[in-house]
Parts: C-alpha cells; sequence; structure tokens
C-alpha cells in the first residue's frame, strides 16, 4: 500500500509538472496580410461596381480578439516605392471607397476582411500597364507581422469573354458501312461565375464556313443542312460558368462519298459578352473511311490534257525548256517559267503579260470530282501566292482554293512541297486554271513564277 501511494504521488507531480509548462514556446498572436506587397485585382466587364476583399489574418495559439485599423497611406507607397524602385502612383480617392477603417476579429475566428469598391467607369478606363494602386496598412493592438502589414491593390478591368472548349478543328473517320448517327458533346464557358442567364446563337452555314477560313484556306464540302443538327438547350444559365449542347450527325443523310465539314460559329449571345478571337468556333471535317485519293491522269496528263488559257509565255510557249508543259510532266525537276515574250501571241486565249497575275489553265478532256491540289516550287526560288479555280464549262469559273508560299515557305528556299490544299467542293469540273497575283525571288519582288509540278486529285473507291 505504501508503494502504490508512493507512485499515485509521483504521478500527479508529474501531470502537475505538464500542466504548468504547456504554455512554453507558444507563439503570441500576430496580425498580417497573407497576400502583402502589390496585388493585381482583376474583376470580368460584368457592368458591375467591382469590389476586391482583402483577407486580414491571426495567427498563434492563444485566442484572443483582435481589432485591426485599416487606413489608406501615401507613406506606405512611399516606402514601397522607396525599396522596390518603382513609381507607382495613388489612384484618385474619388474612384474607390474602402468599407470600413476597423476590422473585428473575434477569438473565435481567425480572419477578417476589409473590401475594397471601385469605380467601374475609372477602372475600365485604366490602360493596361498602369501605375495606379490603393495603398492600405493595417495597424491592431496586437502585434503585426513585419512585411506583412501593407497591400497595394492594383485594379484592371477585363473583358467579359465567353469561349469554345473543344478543339477548334476535328477530323473523323467513319465507314459507311458504320450506320447510324456520331455525337460530339461541345461545351462553351466564361472565366466566372455568371450572374445571368445569357442564350448563345450559333451558325452552322456557309457563312459559319467563311468566318472560319477568313478567306486563307479551304476546308472540305459543307455537310447538307438536313445531315446534322444541334441538340439540347443552348442557355448559359445563371449561377455557372460551363454549358454543353450536342452535335448530331445522321451519317444516313450525308452524300455517297462524303467529305464534309460542318461549322459551329458562336455569332452572338444576350449579354453580349465578347466572344473569344481565337475559340469562337468547333469544326468538324468528317471524312469517309476507305476511300482513297488518286492523282487524276497520273501518267498520260500530258496527252489527255489541253492547255485552255495561258497569258504568260517563256520564248515560244512550246519551245523546249520552260513550257507550260513542265508542270504536268511528272518530273520536278523541270518547271513551267512565266516570263514575258510578246512574239508569242497565239489567240485570245493563250496570249502573253507582262506582270501579274498569271493564268494557265487546262481542259481536262473529261469530268473529274476533284477534291485538292497539290503544287511544287522550283527547287530553289520563285515564292508565289495565288488561287485556283474550276469550272464545268470553261467560261463560269468558281474559287476552290488558295496558296501563299511566300508565307508557308518563310524564304526557306529547300522548302519546295509538294504542297496540298483541299478544294471547296467536288462537284464534277472540266476546267481548272491557276492564278499567279504575287511573285517574289528570295527577298526581291519578281514579276514571273515558277511551278515544277501541278498535280490534281479526286477519290476513287
Amino acid at each position: 500500500m505504501k508503494k502504490l501511494y508512493i507512485i499515485l504521488c509521483a504521478v500527479l507531480a508529474l501531470a502537475l509538472s505538464c500542466q504548468n509548462n504547456r504554455d512554453n514556446n507558444l507563439t503570441e498572436a500576430h496580425i498580417y496580410i497573407v497576400n502583402s506587397g502589390l496585388q493585381s485585382v482583376e474583376f470580368y466587364d460584368l457592368d458591375a461596381e467591382p469590389t476586391a476583399s482583402v483577407a486580414i489574418h491571426r495567427s498563434g495559439y492563444f485566442a484572443v480578439d483582435a481589432t485591426v485599423n485599416v487606413e489608406v497611406s501615401e507613406q506606405a507607397l512611399i516606402d514601397y516605392n522607396t525599396a522596390n524602385g518603382t513609381d507607382y502612383q495613388m489612384l484618385d480617392e474619388q474612384a474607390y471607397v474602402v468599407s470600413t477603417q476597423t476590422v473585428a476579429i473575434s477569438k473565435d475566428s481567425r480572419v477578417g476582411n476589409v473590401e475594397v469598391k471601385f469605380d467601374y467607369d475609372t477602372v475600365a478606363a485604366l490602360a493596361d500597364g498602369h501605375k495606379y494602386v490603393v495603398p492600405l496598412v493595417i495597424s491592431s493592438d496586437l502585434a503585426v507581422t513585419e512585411g506583412k502589414e501593407v497591400v497595394l491593390l492594383s485594379p484592371k478591368m477585363l473583358p467579359a469573354e465567353i469561349f469554345f472548349v473543344p478543339n477548334k478543328v476535328e477530323t473523323v473517320l467513319w465507314s459507311k458501312e458504320s450506320a447510324g448517327k456520331w455525337k460530339r458533346d461541345l461545351k462553351v464557358t466564361v472565366p466566372f461565375v455568371n450572374p445571368t442567364d445569357v442564350t448563345i446563337t450559333l451558325d452552322t452555314s456557309m457563312a459559319a464556313f467563311e468566318a472560319i477560313s477568313q478567306g486563307a484556306k479551304a476546308w472540305y464540302n459543307l455537310a447538307p443542312a438536313e445531315a446534322f443538327q444541334i441538340i439540347g438547350d443552348t442557355t448559359l444559365v445563371a449561377g455557372s460558368s460551363e454549358l454543353t449542347f450536342t452535335l448530331e450527325v445522321d451519317l444516313a443523310k450525308l452524300p455517297s462519298i462524303y467529305r464534309c465539314s460542318i461549322p459551329v460559329v458562336m455569332t452572338a449571345n444576350s449579354e453580349n459578352y465578347a466572344i473569344n478571337k481565337q475559340n469562337f468556333y468547333y469544326l468538324l471535317n468528317l471524312q469517309q473511311d476507305g476511300v482513297a485519293t488518286t492523282v487524276v491522269d497520273a501518267g498520260d496528263r500530258r496527252d489527255k490534257w489541253v492547255l485552255y488559257e495561258c497569258n504568260s509565255c517563256h520564248g515560244n510557249i512550246t519551245a523546249t525548256n520552260n513550257n507550260y508543259l513542265h508542270m504536268i510532266d511528272g518530273d520536278a525537276t523541270t518547271y513551267w517559267h512565266s516570263g514575258y515574250n510578246s512574239s508569242s501571241f497565239i489567240n485570245d486565249n493563250i496570249r502573253c503579260s507582262a506582270d501579274n497575275p498569271y493564268i494557265v489553265a487546262w481542259n481536262l478532256g473529261t469530268p473529274h470530282t476533284l477534291v485538292a491540289v497539290e503544287l511544287t516550287r522550283r527547287d530553289y526560288q520563285d515564292y508565289i501566292v495565288g488561287y485556283v479555280e474550276v469550272s464545268e464549262d470553261g467560261y463560269t469559273w468558281s474559287k476552290v482554293a488558295s496558296f501563299d508560299h511566300i508565307a508557308e515557305c518563310g524564304g526557306l528556299q529547300y522548302l519546295v512541297g509538294p504542297y496540298r490544299y483541299e478544294l471547296n467542293g467536288d462537284a464534277a469540273v472540266q476546267y481548272v486554271r491557276v492564278c499567279v497575283t504575287n511573285c517574289q525571288r528570295g527577298t526581291a519582288a519578281a514579276t514571273y513564277a515558277n511551278i515544277a509540278e501541278f498535280n490534281l486529285y479526286e477519290y476513287k473507291q
């Protein structure tokens, strides 16, 4: 019994000792701003007064009440500029309102907030990279952490933009034997919580097609309108930042041999949010699997094709060197050269020209369903810009593709191609012409052009 009594006394003494020293080395409460220093506060242009919230924290083990004083301090701005070698300036005091000069942090909480409400027009008018700030400094009845007592708020207005989320262009191979409907979920989003219902306007017409290509490059044929539809609500509801709808394609309603495009272009929205200039569309290219392209009259073009129109000659138009037949002879080491010689006049269709545009047109002999054109440059020079046209009768022409070797090659002489350009359309045509609108030899302007090879492609099952 005596031994048990001694053990109990020892345990009690040890417990008292631990209790008496439990607060040793525990930190005292401190007040600080987490995001101190220069802070860019960004607002989306939602036609509302932009408001920034500054969080003030209390640290330490002890739960105590804290009172924090907040003031706009020009001296804090001067000190910051001096320490950092900057030249920030005070934002006009009429352009903002600080919600309170005192923030109470109760012992049951660890954070308090002060809000700064900015004038919409002032912030919207600030240029990118401006130097205007609102400097806030805090003090308290508790200790304030050194270096964490000042924040400089630099307001910035961002456009309220809306985006297409998926990849802008998708190409899908699909077999006719795989009957049914093809679906793709499409998504638009805003980088903020949407404050109101916004209805999206979508365009799937030829105008949408042209808006995507912007005249730079033609795509596949536009799919028949009856072959696809948009399914689902196109309203981005209030409180959300994302909208999903579905593009559905009925494969049975596509042409017998198809290579079709379906553009989905966001053209407007009920809140007039800015539509992002890079991500305003989705483009689906549907190509029938198992259908291959082949060169039109690959081995006997020189015999089957007839020169229909030409306005540029080199010496005699049928001379051995540089004549027009070299662009269809299957040999990339020979080439057509567009030099001018006034004595080479043949007839109204075949004539000479001293300057751009240079035109060479072919009668293919029989109609072909063309899908692409391929150009190969001369081995070391003469970059060209232009377009390709087709015709059923040789009188009415339609532009189906554009090319720009000056931009595509970037002056790199070894990049001769071949360069392939998909045609916008696949109607059966018999006449094709190349129109060169600009020429350049290296960095020097040239008034002539060269084409080493000119190939046409069609689909064959």
